[in-house]
């Protein structure tokens, strides 16, 4: 007689939002303690003018990049399932990379240049654990 497995999982999508809602708390919250703290929250391009990188901003961010990674993720499931998490580490760490970049050439004082950098790894920390989680092999 073989062991019946009666463990119930969570649906991935439910994982997925939940880890996409925390990620853009996350990131908001970051900008709200940084401001507390007395940190000026304003960053620019070169040669641009400076926003506010405040809760809204670091919010919306958060929603699409962690979106779109959510995406690349289902599309990846869909058509390279037995690759599906090794590709999507591959292309999370590239986008990580690319977008650690920014913050070293924004116009920005040192501490909100910290504080961008921390924002970019709590998300990281937030969604790449949770997105690169290998897909059950039975879900409806």
């Amino acid at each position: 007689m073989s062991k019946i497995d009666n463990t119930v999982t969570a649906p991935v999508w439910r994982a997925r939002l939940i880890a996409l809602v925390a990620a853009v708390l996350a990131a908001g919250l970051t900008a709200v303690i940084a401001q507390a703290a007395g940190v000026d929250m304003l960053a620019a391009n070169p040669g641009q003018d400076p926003i506010e990188v405040g809760f809204p901003n670091a919010a919306v961010m958060t929603l699409l990049a962690g979106g779109l990674g959510w995406i690349a993720r289902a599309l990846l499931d869909r058509f390279a399932p037995r690759k599906a998490v090794l590709l999507w580490l591959i292309g999370a760490g590239l986008i990580f990379a690319i977008e650690m970049v920014p913050p070293f050439y924004t116009e920005a004082t040192a501490a909100t240049t910290a504080v961008l950098i921390a924002m970019h790894v709590v998300v990281a920390a937030i969604l790449v654990p949770v997105f690169a989680k290998p897909k059950p092999a039975r879900e409806s």
